[in-house]
């Protein structure tokens, strides 16, 4: 066996796989970069090599810093997890040229399936369907609209060399696919180095099913069952689940007998995923990943396997550990991908610090992050992997459910009670899902709307924590409150406003009055008043706050400009100014700025001081944890100032636009 892999990796995957080497005896080392330098997998595995700068083109996706990190650390295998260069065959061919074992296929299989053309066109050759349309992948920007405009609509394009949703765009019209595609071509190059689109028909409402393979690279491949991962936003899978439970086991067998072929073609080696687009009366190849899934607990749960294990003795000795006859599947296992993104705000990642984290114990959670990790622009936002299994879908549902109420996440916006209120949906409950669902979903929910109690209640407990008390006579700390000591009728206005706070929906102004004299204080809300008293914090650090006779159940984190809390299946992540703020020489409140949503960089500005523009117009495109997002006027107005420039990185809330709005 290998006596030490170095896991060229990072997160929770990283801290993952060595807690199985670590099991079978295996030396662990790592890598990071400077981004990642007090990073979780830094500090669980215990050795590390720095390889460069945050971005992943100069770290992470660097092939030589991956392979002179092995060297040094004396590995004799590198293990790449998933992402960055886990499908990536100059780095087996590199692994392969130095005597260090790559745990993957062969760079040959590699070049096949990491190249969805070339994929698709060996699954044409086996008699198993696929979806047509642009078959010779291309960064010609001419060539792709050429084959969109010969396809119905809606089609899709997709990074050649992509997965996880990056790099992919459905195109619906003719009028946005030039920029569609021109995204998804840099997406290709940032987080794979290679911009070449395929182009395809787009499956109306399919579901996503998935075969996971096991080959010992002669020509032996048995499947470990079949998952499900419907459940997508941006093409990225939110909710899987194994066993599948919604197609008829003719289905099944064909789409396991599609996945060996594949493999035994390709005298695959290692573990592997085939990936189908499946309706009603039809089954789509859409690619194959050769490596590790983000999803492979749910299939570990139901089969009882390690399939990290697995993996690496099946690389080892070239041969399977075990006979399909040999394995069973029992119970039903959910995942839901907890991630550091605000889904109301179109799912846009939150970058900052973890000021507090709690995993409900009950449940499996694989996660990459800790109390004082940051979640930064480089990278997947993901948080934690939260598994459930038991003996019925339902069941699992129901515990994974459980375990999501138990789980709380401060100083990011997390998209926990997204994932509450996916779970609770009939159509999710009775597993009538497809690929839409969740854009049906939230088209039908409409807009959030910030519950006012909520963010009474969070700003008495920031002024507690901020006014260097935990109860609310502290309030007479603020000079500018009056001598009032009895809450009978206050009137709004003889609280005065004294904070410009926002979400990142809504905008209020917000007042104190003095305390009275059962422990609580009026807090002025625009126009509204509430009673608000705040109880000590519990064992587990929260707060009962009670809002005019209601009582909420609240964390919270607080800082001197920012409170996070969460409440029930709501989470609220206020900033806070004084009215008439000089920070910035802007007023708290000022209409016509334009600043930076998060961390990140500027990919392209698109327009110049003096310009006229609508509310919603784009000014700029961001580019933060790999994907791109349009940054867009408030107000209509001519462009007054910009402070930013193309390739320059910006910070969250830093100021990018001045607009002077329209007499």
């Amino acid at each position: 066996m290998y006596k030490k892999i170095l896991i060229a990796n990072r997160g929770e995957i990283a801290c993952r796989i060595a807690r199985t080497l670590r099991k079978m005896g295996i030396a662990v080392a790592t890598v990071h970069s400077t981004a990642d330098a007090q990073a979780l997998h830094v500090q669980e595995i215990g050795e590390s090599i720095l390889i460069g700068e945050g971005p992943a083109r100069e770290s992470y996706l660097d092939v030589d810093a991956v392979i002179q990190a092995a060297q040094a650390v004396g590995a004799d295998a590198i293990h790449p997890g998933f992402g960055f260069l886990s499908e990536n065959p100059l780095l087996a061919r590199r692994c392969s040229e130095v005597g260090i074992a790559f745990i993957g296929p062969s760079p040959q299989v590699l070049e096949l399936f990491g190249d969805k053309a070339t994929a698709k066109a060996l699954a044409q050759q086996h008699d198993i369907p696929t979806a047509g349309g642009l078959l010779e992948p291309s960064d010609d920007i001419e060539k792709i609209m050429a084959a969109v405009q010969a396809l119905p609509l809606p089609c899709i394009v997709k990074a050649v060399a992509g997965g996880g949703g990056k790099g992919m765009r459905v195109i619906r019209s003719l009028d946005q696919a030039r920029d569609a595609a021109l995204a998804a071509i840099r997406e290709g190059l940032s987080s794979f180095g290679d911009g070449r689109l395929i182009v395809e028909r787009y499956l109306s409402q399919p579901r996503h099913i998935e075969v996971q393979i096991l080959g010992d690279g002669q020509g032996g491949v048995i499947h470990l069952f079949d998952r499900e991962c419907s459940l997508q936003r941006r093409h990225q899978k939110v909710l899987e689940e194994a066993p599948v439970s919604s197609i008829p086991d003719s289905m099944r067998q064909k789409l396991w007998k599609h996945a060996v072929t594949l493999g035994q073609a390709t005298r695959y080696l290692g573990l592997g995923t085939v990936e189908f687009a499946v309706t009603e009366d039809a089954a789509i190849f859409l690619e194959v990943n050769p490596r590790l899934q983000v999803e492979h607990p749910v299939t570990e749960c139901i089969t009882g396997l390690d399939l990290v294990e697995l993996q690496v003795r099946t690389v080892f000795e070239g041969r399977l550990p075990l006979h399909q006859d040999e394995l069973t599947a029992t119970g039903h296992a959910l995942q839901a991908r907890l991630y550091a993104e605000d889904p109301e705000q179109g799912f846009l990642p939150s970058t900052g610090r973890i000021l507090a984290l709690r995993l409900d114990g009950s449940v499996r959670t694989d996660t990459g992050v800790a109390v004082g990790s940051e979640i930064s622009a480089y990278y997947d936002p993901m948080i934690a992997k939260i598994i459930a299994h038991d003996s019925t879908r339902i069941k699992a549902l129901h515990r994974l459910s459980a375990a999501l109420w138990e789980t709380s996440v401060l100083g990011v916006t997390s998209n926990r009670g997204f994932l509450l209120g996916l779970l609770a949906d009939p159509r999710v409950q009775a597993n009538a899902v497809n690929t839409e669902t969740i854009d049906q979903w939230l088209a039908e929910r409409g807009p959030h709307k910030e519950d006012e109690r909520h963010v009474a209640a969070l700003m008495a407990l920031w002024r507690a924590v901020t006014q260097r008390g935990g109860a609310a006579s502290n309030a007479w700390h603020d000079n500018g409150l009056t001598g009032w000591r009895m809450f009978r009728g206050v009137h709004a206005d003889a609280i005065t406003l004294r904070y410009a706070v926002a979400s990142a929906a809504a905008k209020w102004r917000v007042g104190f009055g003095p305390t009275t004299g059962q422990g609580a204080w009026p807090v002025r809300v625009d126009d509204q008043i509430f009673n608000v008293s705040v109880s000590p914090a519990t064992a587990q650090g929260r707060h009962l706050v009670s809002v005019d006779g209601h009582n909420l159940q609240f964390d919270s984190a607080c800082l001197a400009q920012r409170a996070w809390g969460s409440v029930g299946n709501t989470q609220l992540a206020l900033d806070i100014l004084p009215l008439h703020s000089t920070l910035g020489g802007r007023s708290a409140d000022q209409a016509g700025l334009v600043v930076a949503p998060m961390m990140g960089m500027l990919i392209d500005v698109h327009v110049l001081p003096g310009q006229s523009v609508r509310a919603g117009e784009k000014l700029a495109t961001l580019e933060s944890m790999k994907m791109e997002m349009s940054i867009t006027a408030t107000a209509e107005g001519e462009v007054s100032w910009i402070g930013c420039e193309r390739g320059a990185k910006v910070e969250r809330n830093q100021e990018l636009f001045r607009i002077v709005q329209a007499a």
